[in-house]
């Protein structure tokens, strides 16, 4: 009788632990539906930030540096430095119509240098690609000088500070202004350029470029491939882009 009584116990025992087990593998699998259910919108859609990306206008930008001596064009990086019979270009691209701005200050007192104006263009279609300086004087890169920064400024055909620059810029141009007026009308357009960019600390801007031919491409039969080291920048309605190219020390 007493073993029985204990079989019978050992048996309901058994029985417990197998319940409580299946119980135990059940509620991981009952927990991730609840949250699933539960959850706001279910669980987060990670695609949803680079289907935004895809959506936004963006433009890319490259600034070389041509050799006529020995017919080659590099891309413009702080290795590269200036000589006999070499000029700055800048190639850019945008996926929606916009402004682009190109200008080179001195990092020390922020003016201009070699005297090279600025350069503003209007891309009025979609992909439209564009080279900088459009007409002569090009931007000739041949003497040593203190270090200066490019900055390349996209901003929206209806941003309300489009126009404003596009005077200025026009201004600049005459080769015969006096220093003096020259000196206001860069701090001015400096001014316009941080108001755009939403502030005037140039390292927060600086363009990132993956080059990857040190020594670049030789022009002619084998045209200079800028897309293969442009940076790419994002703008909107709203929001301008800046990018800033240091030169070397």
């Amino acid at each position: 009788m007493k073993r029985k009584i204990s079989a019978i116990l050992i048996g309901d025992r058994m029985k417990s632990e197998r319940r409580q087990r299946s119980s135990f593998a059940m509620f991981p699998i009952g927990l991730l539906f609840a949250l699933a259910y539960f959850a706001p919108g279910g669980f987060p859609d990670y695609s949803a930030a680079s289907e935004a990306d895809l959506s936004r206008p963006y433009a890319s930008v490259c600034l070389s540096v041509r050799d006529e001596a020995v017919s080659k064009e590099v891309v413009f990086t702080p290795e590269v430095a200036p000589g006999p019979g070499k000029s700055i270009v800048a190639h850019a691209v945008a996926s929606a119509p916009c402004i682009l701005l190109i200008v080179a200050f001195s990092q020390g007192d922020g003016q201009l240098v070699y005297g090279w104006r600025p350069q503003f263009t209007e891309l009025d279609k979609e992909w439209e690609e564009v080279r900088l300086p459009k007409k002569n004087p090009v931007w000739r890169w041949e003497a040593q000088a203190e270090p200066f920064d490019f900055y390349v400024l996209f901003l929206s055909a209806s941003s309300p500070l489009a126009q404003e620059i596009k005077r200025l810029v026009a201004a600049m141009q005459d080769p015969t202004e006096e220093q003096s007026v020259l000196k206001l009308q860069t701090n001015k357009l400096h001014e316009l350029i941080s108001r755009a960019a939403g502030d005037s600390d140039p390292s927060k801007h600086r363009a990132t470029t993956t080059v990857t031919e040190v020594h670049g491409i030789t022009r002619g039969p084998n045209e200079f491939l800028w897309r293969s080291f442009a940076s790419k920048v994002y703008f909107n309605d709203r929001n301008s882009a800046l990018l800033v190219f240091p030169s070397g020390t």
